[in-house]
């Protein structure tokens, strides 16, 4: 049946119609901030550069995550092997082992790797065995509302889990255990075993409940009971994961004593958001041994921490926000040198540049390289080559990748130094992000004068050795930069211990030289803003919008969230020749759902249903005109003359007699093409079906947002729900 015709018919309560899409191609250059200065398909060259960074930054982060889920996970894998062996003798009863997992502040790959292994899947098992890992189950806290599905979720969660291993028998309804019998469970468990020609000593049953704090506790109070009547022969093991801080503990503070004595619990503790934060940040964007493509700036550390410390302590949350400093970093022009100056072709990209499509473009980078006046930039022109251009370019990533590595050094030494006065009884006046930003503004003279003044005679012995040790780890290419200061250090560790005294004082003077040549501003780098993102601020509209202003916004100007508005901010259906139109004509160029709450705006606290359709039908009546008229400007002439100008009809009460029979004679005067025109009386009952059914479809998308409310008192009537929402701007 096709989609016409299944909307005739009555019976039909859904109808699927197809989405036909146009062979038009996606205009990329809509999306260009900066059309003037950017390269034709700039777009989709910084589109590989910001993948080709992307990924290289959401490659560390993920390897960081992992080494910090690592402790968690060997934990809790060792709690399970060690459940039901490494028990206290002498208990009247087996208890029911209960592992708590604190996820707050661990990623969703979280749960990922505990459950991979568990089941033996991960790259350590021998010759991929998996046969000699434990049974994993999932149960969510939507699936368990009563003890009866909590159960019937359990057993058939490892039977169809695994039931390729003893087959797909069809079972009997009236020879077989219901599945909410966890005797059903204790057979398949013995079948299995068998299978795998296992003892039950070497695997469990483990059970993972998500969002622990959501289920309903009593439900909860009767799943450790019944299960604990189970055990041992059914080796059921629970890991609750939970989003509570573990102190104070909400299992102990939420479940009588009557159920934890049932069980034998362990937790396992995440380590805190703040630490996490800062060693992600710390091994990504200042270690010596991984350099990113892209640098952040204060600003974005700035956001993570405030970000971390009020709404989401997630590493997720952390991985979002990056990648959006990235995207917004690279909505420049000039972010497409990044990694070379080849501009996506084989050649060093002087073909792309000498392009006359890329003139602006080039010009905003001669600008930049040479920061001429406008009384010397003809003359500069003139004595400028692409060649040279693009040298330059090089020379300046050259310049500050070596200065940012150098950066990243001095700030490792700070941290040293650092870490050393505070195990000495020092205190810490800046935070870690602080020191982080102040470093890459070039602002901590005061840190380091602190730290390198409080040096004594007596912490020489210790501390020398550290910065010694320091320094040699580095690699080969940072090394030779650091001759100077690694000379200086070689020299003052043979007399440690006999010159104590003078040494300290020339370490102080030698640390603050070295500290105030390494640690400068990078935004005085020439083109800093292609590999820093500096102090651009950061959209944060993105990351947490205001849902309603979002709302309000795409229903009264529509067309700025669409793809076809161009660089000027005006959209291209604005754009006819010759229509006269001002700012009332624009409800012509809206989708429905925006002329109907534009009408809606203007009514009072009760809406008229019927009158609201009416004012609907007006505009959409003004609108097909309007199309009408677009489209006989674009007809084809025929026979070298204009299609003739089509006359309105003005509607007449009397549709007989002499005035009827004189309007049809006057029509019949009418050209060929112009009759054919005419809408018959078919095509207007077609036209009023589909303003109905659009006004419906309109009217629905409101009440399914939220902007009316229905009342019992008039049928034909429904509230506003909105009322300080502005029309114009």
């Amino acid at each position: 049946m096709t989609s016409k015709s299944a909307l005739e018919d009555i019976n039909q309560t859904t109808v699927y119609i197809p989405y036909q899409e146009e062979d038009e191609q996606d205009d990329h250059e809509s999306y260009a901030l900066f059309p003037d200065r950017d390269l034709p398909n700039g777009y989709e060259l910084r589109l590989e550069v910001y993948r080709t960074a992307w990924l290289k930054c959401l490659t560390r982060i993920q390897d960081l995550t992992r080494a910090l889920h690592a402790p968690v996970v060997d934990e809790v894998s060792e709690l399970v092997n060690k459940s039901y062996i490494d028990v206290l003798p002498g208990l009247p009863y087996v208890e029911l082992p209960v592992i708590s997992v604190s996820t707050n502040g661990a990623s969703s790959s979280f749960l990922d790797e505990i459950t991979s292994q568990l089941e033996g899947h991960d790259d350590d098992a021998l010759f991929g065995d998996v046969n000699s890992g434990h049974l994993v189950t999932h149960i969510f806290p939507s699936d368990c509302p009563n003890i009866s599905s909590v159960i019937k979720t359990l057993v058939t969660g490892f039977i169809t889990k695994y039931t390729q291993e003893l087959g797909s028998g069809k079972r009997k309804p009236g020879n077989s255990l219901s599945t909410m019998d966890l005797n059903l469970l204790q057979a398949w468990f013995d079948a299995l075993l068998r299978v795998r020609d296992l003892n039950e000593n070497e695997i469990r049953l483990v059970v993972v409940l998500h969002d622990f704090e959501q289920f309903e506790p009593p439900v909860i109070q009767d799943l450790f009971e019944i299960c604990s009547l189970a055990i041992p022969r059914l080796p059921l093991v629970f890991v609750l994961l939970l989003a509570s801080p573990p102190s104070p503990s909400y299992i102990h503070m939420t479940y009588p004593r009557r159920t934890l004595s049932l069980l034998q619990i362990r937790t396992c503790v995440f380590p805190g958001s703040n630490d996490v934060l800062h060693e992600i940040l710390l091994k990504t964007f200042f270690d010596v041994d991984f350099e990113p493509e892209l640098m952040i700036g204060p600003v974005q550390i700035d956001l993570l921490v405030d970000f971390f410390e009020r709404h989401s302590t997630s590493l997720d949350s952390l991985v979002s926000i990056l990648q959006l400093a990235h995207m917004k970093h690279f909505e420049e022009p000039l972010t497409v040198f990044l990694h070379n100056e080849r501009l996506g072709s084989s050649d060093d990209g002087n073909s792309v540049l000498s392009e006359p499509t890329s003139f602006g473009f080039l010009d905003a980078l001669f600008t930049r390289v040479h920061n001429t006046q406008n009384t010397d930039h003809h003359r500069e022109w003139s004595n400028t080559s692409i060649d040279g251009l693009l040298s330059a370019i090089r020379t300046a990533r050259k310049t500050f990748r070596s200065r940012v590595r150098l950066l990243r050094v001095a700030f490792q030494a700070i941290l040293l130094i650092r870490t050393f006065m505070i195990s000495e009884g020092y205190k810490a006046e800046a935070t870690l992000p602080e020191l982080m930003c102040g470093v890459i503004r070039g602002r901590i003279q005061n840190v380091t004068k602190y730290l390198c003044t409080m040096l004594r005679k007596e912490q020489i012995n210790k501390l020398l050795p550290e910065l010694r040790d320091f320094f040699a780890s580095l690699p080969d290419k940072v090394q030779g930069s650091e001759k100077a200061i690694i000379s200086q250090i070689d020299t003052a560790f043979p007399a440690r211990d006999d010159e104590a005294h003078v040494i300290a004082g020339l370490l102080s003077e030698w640390l603050l030289a070295y500290f105030e040549e390494r640690i400068i501003s990078l935004e005085d780098t020439p083109l800093w803003d292609i590999w820093y993102t500096g102090s651009t601020p950061f959209p944060t509209d993105l990351l947490n919008p205001s849902i309603r202003a979002s709302i309000l916004a795409g229903l009264l100007y529509p067309q700025e969230f669409s793809t076809s508005v161009a660089a000027n901010g005006r959209s291209v259906h604005n754009n006819t020749e010759g229509d006269g139109e001002d700012e009332d004509d624009t409800l012509l160029h809206m989708p429905d759902t925006s002329i109907l709450f534009r009408r809606y705006l203007e009514s009072g606290k009760m809406i008229n249903v019927y009158d609201w359709f009416e004012s609907f039908s007006v505009v959409l009546e003004e609108q097909k005109r309007h199309h009408q008229r677009a489209q006989s400007r674009n007809l084809p002439e025929r026979n070298g003359r204009p299609p003739t100008p089509r006359t309105p009809r003005t509607p007449s009460r009397h549709s007989r007699g002499g005035k009827g029979r004189q309007q049809k004679e006057q029509d019949s005067d009418d050209p060929p093409q112009q009759q054919a025109e005419e809408e018959t009386e078919e095509e207007m009952e077609n036209w009023r079906l589909e303003v109905q059914a659009r006004f419906i479809r309109a009217l629905h998308e409101l009440d399914y947002i939220g902007f009316i409310r229905h009342t019992g008192r008039r049928a034909d009537h429904v509230m506003r729900t909105v009322f300080d929402a502005p029309i114009s701007e």
